[in-house]
């Protein structure tokens, strides 16, 4: 049995955040271990932030409330939680953790199969970007596959492979595979941007070989244009499929998009996003 971790905001979390884990543990067939985040360097600085006139005064009393209301929260939240996984048809096994959250579920990530984390989770006390750190900084540094997931998942009708023929792309459909062996009846479609004048898919052979030993249906779309461009295009208004890609944030030889581009991707699609390192 696979060992699933999903990270979870101690004070964000919803019932379909909870429906989302739940589905791609039931298709990996897996025991999620949900780590239950609290980013507890950032709770004193919207204080200090909204009223410096404090750093005159003795606040530590009001810290002190502040902590006393936060564990009161915490608790209460955690009850909320543990009620839902009861109620849920996965096994789930749920463990607390405070520090910083990214280098928390970063370390916890050499230990497990995949990470799944929302789109939308975030630890920043202040101004925050979009996506938030936290989920870049994770999808940067994390040591298993991570799946980025939406608000809300609807059921999967489509696998989609974004390839380029280098080794990050084939690794990242490779682990995918490797992780969903009972997605092998779901229709496949790899998606190649051809960049130059050729339209030539690279080891086309080699590729349709591969996948037609682990999947049932698989069809192949050549795109012509900047890829982060003509894979948002493709994915932009779907919700009922799943997209692959190769390293996020690596070195530029084995980085499939920029940075920047997988931002976009991030910020804008509503499907799971399945993200990986070689």
């Amino acid at each position: 049995m696979k060992k699933i971790l999903a990270a979870i905001d101690a004070f964000h979390f919803s019932e379909e955040q909870m429906d989302g884990f739940e589905y791609i543990a039931k298709e990996v067939k897996g025991k999620v271990t949900a780590i239950f985040l609290e980013n507890i360097a950032a709770q004193y600085i919207p204080l200090a932030s909204a009223y410096p006139e404090l750093y005159a005064l003795n606040y530590d009393p009001i810290i002190l409330e502040s902590v006393t209301e936060r564990e009161r929260l915490m608790k209460q939240q955690l009850e909320l939680f543990q009620k839902m996984c009861s109620n849920s048809r996965i096994d789930f096994n749920i463990r607390e953790s405070t520090g910083y959250a990214a280098n928390e579920i970063i370390a916890e990530s050499r230990f497990a199969d995949l990470l799944l984390i929302n789109n939308s989770t975030s630890f920043a006390a202040v101004y925050e970007t979009d996506p938030p750190i936290f989920v870049k900084e994770v999808l940067a540094d994390a040591e298993c596959p991570v799946m980025v997931l939406p608000e809300k998942v609807s059921p999967l009708k489509e696998i989609v492979f974004s390839y380029n023929g280098s080794y990050s792309s084939t690794y990242a459909i490779r682990e995918f595979t490797r992780l969903f062996p009972y997605f092998s009846d779901m229709p496949v479609n790899v998606v190649y941007v051809a960049e130059g004048n050729s339209t030539a898919i690279p080891s086309e052979k080699l590729i349709r070989e591969y996948l037609d030993h682990h999947y049932d249906e698989v069809r192949f779309t050549v795109l012509k244009g900047e890829p982060s461009t003509e894979l948002l295009g493709l994915l932009i208004n779907r919700t009922d499929c799943l997209v692959t890609y190769g390293a996020y944030n690596r070195s530029k030889v084995s980085r499939f998009f920029h940075r920047s581009d997988a931002n976009s991707v991030l910020r804008t699609v509503n499907i799971p996003i399945f993200i990986t390192h070689p």
